[in-house]
């Protein structure tokens, strides 16, 4: 019963993510200037939503510097750097990860030096079952050639794991008290 409780309060923390999420407050800028800073984000988006795995070098060549690329996953093992690691995670993410929609209008934006650090929302829904979990995507935007450009981008799961961490306790519990079950009954029967 507790597992069950503390998947459904992840659940619930989501819902509530995805509905009402806590502002991430960027800079004011010129509206020139944040027009030109979201046209690579605004991109990537529609190529997420069009999820054509043929489509990975246009997207590259239109939205990101190949050339100083790093981009790091949702997953410990997924750091992918150059244009070879991008291809590989957008044709992945469109064949496998689900649908992502971005809320490029609401970015947050920060002076970084001459560059611009970049806080975009969004959500994937798995395929599987239609579930829906909210993410952050964090970036650099750099200029390059009059063009703003994505230099490095992290996606994070925007989800409270503290629920996650602690179901571990009750998810051991109940594989121990299974496990000492099965162990009596075969005493039992032998």
């Amino acid at each position: 019963l507790v597992l069950i409780y503390f998947l459904f309060r992840l659940w619930l923390e989501g819902q509530r993510e995805r509905s009402t999420s806590r502002e991430i407050k960027g800079e004011m800028f010129p509206v020139e200037l944040r027009v030109a800073a979201l046209r690579p984000l605004k991109l990537l988006n529609e190529y997420y939503e069009k999820r054509d795995p043929e489509n990975a070098d246009a997207c590259i060549d239109e939205t990101m510097l190949a050339d100083k690329l790093l981009i790091l996953g949702t997953n410990p093992s997924e750091i992918f750097y150059g244009r070879e690691g991008a291809k590989c995670l957008l044709q992945g993410d469109w064949k496998y990860w689900g649908k992502l929609v971005l809320d490029v209008e609401r970015t947050a934006l920060s002076q970084a030096s001459n560059d611009l650090y970049f806080v975009m929302r969004g959500q994937i829904r798995l395929d599987i079952w239609h579930f829906r979990i909210p993410i952050k995507i964090t970036g650099v935007l750099e200029k390059r050639n009059k063009l703003w450009y994505i230099s490095k981008m992290q996606f994070i799961n925007d989800l409270n794991t503290n629920y996650v961490i602690l179901s571990w306790v009750p998810a051991l519990a109940l594989v121990a008290s299974l496990l000492l079950f099965v162990f009596s009954w075969l005493i039992y029967i032998f």
